[in-house]
């Protein structure tokens, strides 16, 4: 888009306080396939932080909009940030380990 003078942003969520998982959400008959994995869910440390406030949105995408140079990408909340961290911190540390691996599945150039 941005050979037609577009800009893009993609703005990626932390939690807010709305009622998207409370009384006005529809909920799937729960298999008991899955109690383990709701179990690990449920017992999972949270780290989504304070959940913010719908209404600051609003100042925040403006601010976006009448920016010259906005970014592509950018995360609102306080956790997304801490979130994407570790785990591409995590991803580095996997392929720096098979690094010689995927080296020699290159095999040479002669």
């Amino acid at each position: 888009m941005a050979g037609f003078g577009i800009n893009v942003t993609l703005i990626e969520p932390g939690g807010y306080s709305t009622d998207w998982g409370g009384s006005s959400a529809r909920h799937a008959t729960e298999l008991p396939a899955y109690d383990g994995v709701r179990e690990q869910a449920a017992n999972r440390p949270s780290r989504r932080g304070t959940p913010g406030d719908p209404a600051a949105t609003r100042d925040a995408v403006l601010a976006l909009v009448d920016s010259q140079t906005p970014p592509l990408r950018v995360f609102f909340g306080e956790a997304p940030l801490a979130i994407a961290t570790a785990d591409y911190e995590s991803r580095l540390a996997t392929w720096n380990e098979w690094q010689p691996l995927s080296v020699a599945a290159h095999g040479s150039q002669r």
